[in-house]
């Protein structure tokens, strides 16, 4: 929950110290339409992203349940490859569906599991698996806004005139905000473009270490080339966990299906 908290606070930081220090000052603190066209677009995208990232924090990303047995009359159930049977977890005393994983921080199994995030306190799973997609993406347009708004700022202070010259306490926010927001954009930049093509994909982290693997054994002629079950096509992929709306894709929604069950390709 600590982390939780350093993250809200370096977003507020990010969002809202450039606003009140660099760009209120610059327009002479006085609030006039071209003020607005500049930062209304810029606090919609962080109030966005807020949203998705308190919903990734409290969205449950699925739990199995008790009762839950595989039909193995049907396609689409997975197999120990040892015994040939469903896959049974031994820590929870349940069988596991599909794609689900047993999360040792959670300790409990969850459905369609991606990956643990100690940065929402929580996993990423069939529920939240959206939610998290759409934050990511919010990150990388609300950082790239700031950025060219703060810069915009620094070049006009570059044209001669000394009633645009930035304050010293402007100067610290400017360096500031480049310090907490670059390092930001290019971290979580590249770990959305791997969440990007997974979803792409249809493949979840863990799932993306198995086909590694297996693409290995495949070369070195251990085990014959496998397709992956669950790619669907691009557009199908996506809409497995974004909705099959395109235009309510970048808007918080409840993940489709029920996390037990997957269609296959």
């Amino acid at each position: 929950r600590l982390i939780v908290n350093f993250v809200l606070c370096l977003i507020c930081f990010i969002a809202y110290s450039s606003q009140i220090f660099i760009i209120w000052p610059w327009y002479g603190g006085v609030l006039s339409v071209e003020l607005l066209t500049l930062l209304l677009p810029f606090n919609v995208l962080v109030l966005i992203l807020l949203w998705n990232y308190w919903l990734c924090v409290v969205t449950d990303p699925g739990r199995v349940p008790d009762s839950w047995k595989p039909d193995t009359h049907m396609d689409g159930y997975e197999v120990k490859k040892l015994t040939g049977g469903p896959r049974y977890c031994r820590m929870c005393q349940n069988y596991k569906p599909p794609r689900t994983h047993h999360c040792r921080d959670c300790n409990r199994c969850v459905l369609r599991m991606d990956h643990h995030c100690p940065w929402i306190n929580n996993c990423i799973g069939h529920f939240n698996h959206g939610h998290f997609i759409r934050f990511l993406f919010y990150v990388d347009l609300s950082c790239s806004y700031h950025i060219a708004m703060v810069t915009r700022r620094v070049f006009s202070s570059m044209n001669g005139h000394y009633w645009d010259e930035p304050s010293s306490s402007e100067l610290v926010m400017i360096i500031l905000n480049y310090v907490a927001c670059v390092p930001v954009l290019v971290v979580v930049g590249g770990f959305s473009l791997y969440h990007f093509y997974s979803l792409m994909a249809n493949t979840t982290t863990i799932e993306g270490w198995e086909k590694d693997k297996a693409a290995t054994m495949v070369r070195r002629g251990q085990v014959r080339e496998i397709k992956f079950p669950y790619d669907l096509g691009a557009r199908r992929n996506i809409e497995s966990i974004l909705g099959s709306r395109p235009l309510f894709w970048c808007w918080p929604s409840r993940t489709p299906g029920n996390g037990l069950r997957y269609e296959l390709s």
